[in-house]
C-alpha cells in the first residue's frame, strides 16, 4: 500500500494471476497426470513452471 492506504491495481492483478496459475497446475495435475509416466510428469511440471516464470517477467518488463 502507498501513503494514502490504496493498494496498487497491479498487485491485485499479480495476486489473481498467481492464484489462477496455481489452480491451473493443480487442475492439470489432478485430471491428466495420473496416466502419464513419472519422468514425463516432471518434464511437464518444469515446463509449466518455466512458462509462468517467463510470462511473469515479461509482464513485469512491459510494466503491466
Amino acid at each position: 500500500m502507498n501513503e494514502q492506504g490504496v493498494m496498487k491495481t497491479e498487485y491485485i492483478f499479480y495476486t489473481v494471476g498467481i492464484v489462477f496459475m496455481i489452480a491451473a497446475v493443480l487442475y492439470f495435475t489432478w485430471e491428466y497426470l495420473f496416466q502419464l509416466a513419472r519422468s514425463l510428469k516432471v518434464v511437464v511440471l518444469l515446463l509449466l513452471t518455466l512458462f509462468f516464470y517467463f510470462m511473469a517477467n515479461f509482464l513485469r518488463r512491459i510494466d503491466l
